[in-house]
């Protein structure tokens, strides 16, 4: 599984640059079943990445439009049923369009009038869609909504719409030089694709929920989004609650079973309303992130004073004595850089140059008690 999916990002980061973030994010989307907005202006592959992503699920429906403020419900939800009406039943046929499909894009999501937006909207809430007097199931996986900008005015109808979008993405030309000379001789994409089934997406997403996400992680998710709320960034709890899931999808395409400080990252892109929220979330998180390597810095300097004492001690009974509580303790400490170091989930110098100096002091101190003929316990 975890091959396939490497596979698929290798081969969308070869065709489309500097976008692995929005990668993740599509398959994060289809994990946990929520849809995806790409913000971004035109000429940035927004399209090109979610074509290539969707031609990739084999065996289920694909559906992409371009909105506009004329189009009409007949474009994307299917045209009346003549058939129906013969019978004076007002109806439309689904077949190829949105309510048919399991993975949806719709380009210049927010140019949709009225008439589609509230259709699309009893979409993504309920997936179902109400055909005459028929109550239709949707398959609908994961939407996903790519717009230039995000509008400037926002009404109930709109706000409730773009609500609907869990991860939400901005989207920047390509920086890097090398990059950008790779973009120049980047040939078309290629034939040779790696595919997966709807059944394998199923088994997919049934190994999102044996994630396991600690108290430690989901105490900080919370701590964060109280943080957000006080600086006026009114994130809804029905947000916070699929945080959860989002977490365990993103230790799962990075091969984990269990959910660390490096998954808390992929809050940056759903724990946001307006762009400018972005500032203080980031703010917010960088606190985080320092948590641990302070909490690693703590216990670095308490094994270095319980080593300081017991240098001064030159009296062999005294160290045979308190040898045993010094041992103990570091014993205690060590346990706990591990668990921090597990926590933190990604490589940090400062943990690993912690661990190893409390390893060496608490070496030193077993040397020398042994070395008293002392048997530490």
């Amino acid at each position: 599984m975890l091959k396939k999916i490497a596979q698929i990002r290798d081969e969308l980061s070869g065709i489309v640059l500097e976008r692995s973030e929005l990668i993740d994010g599509l398959f994060l989307g289809i994990l946990t079943g929520q849809h995806v907005l790409f913000i971004g202006p035109p000429g940035t592959a927004k399209s090109m990445l979610v074509n290539e992503f969707g031609r990739r699920l084999e065996g289920g429906r694909y559906f992409s439009y371009l909105m506009t403020k004329f189009t009409k419900p007949d474009e994307i939800i299917g045209s009346v049923s003549l058939k129906g009406l013969e019978k004076d039943e007002y109806r439309r046929v689904l077949t190829g369009k949105i309510a048919d499909a399991h993975f949806v894009f719709l380009d210049e999501i927010f140019n949709s009038n009225s008439s589609c937006a509230n259709t699309i909207l009893t979409i993504l809430n309920e997936r179902q869609y109400h055909n005459g007097t028929e109550v239709v199931g949707v398959p609908l996986i994961m939407l996903v909504g790519a717009t230039n900008e995000l509008p400037v005015e926002t009404g109930d109808e709109l706000q409730a719409f773009y609500d609907r979008f869990l991860f939400r993405y901005e989207i920047g030309y390509i920086k890097d030089i090398n990059n950008l000379r790779r973009l120049f001789e980047l040939p078309g994409s290629g034939e040779g694709v790696t595919r997966y089934s709807l059944g394998e997406l199923r088994k997919w997403q049934a190994e999102v929920e044996k994630v396991e996400v600690p108290a430690d992680i989901a105490n900080r998710v919370i701590g964060i989004v109280l943080k957000l709320r006080k600086a006026g960034v009114d994130i809804s709890d029905r947000r916070l609650r699929e945080s959860r899931r989002v977490l365990q999808a993103h230790a799962l395409i990075k091969g984990r079973y269990k959910a660390g400080m490096e998954d808390l990252s992929v809050l940056e892109d759903i724990l946001w309303i307006q762009p400018a929220d972005k500032k203080v979330l980031g703010e917010i998180m960088f606190t985080v992130r320092l948590t641990v390597e302070v909490q690693a810095a703590e216990l670095l300097k308490e094994a270095v004073q319980i080593r300081d004492k017991f240098r001064t001690l030159d009296n062999r009974a005294r160290k045979q004595a308190l040898g045993g509580e010094m041992n103990s303790r570091l014993t205690e400490i060590e346990d706990r850089l591990r668990e921090l170091r597990e926590l933190a989930g990604v490589p940090s110098t400062v943990l690993t140059d912690a661990a190893k100096k409390v390893e060496e002091i608490h070496a030193e101190i077993i040397r020398e008690c042994l070395g008293h003929g002392e048997k530490l316990v």
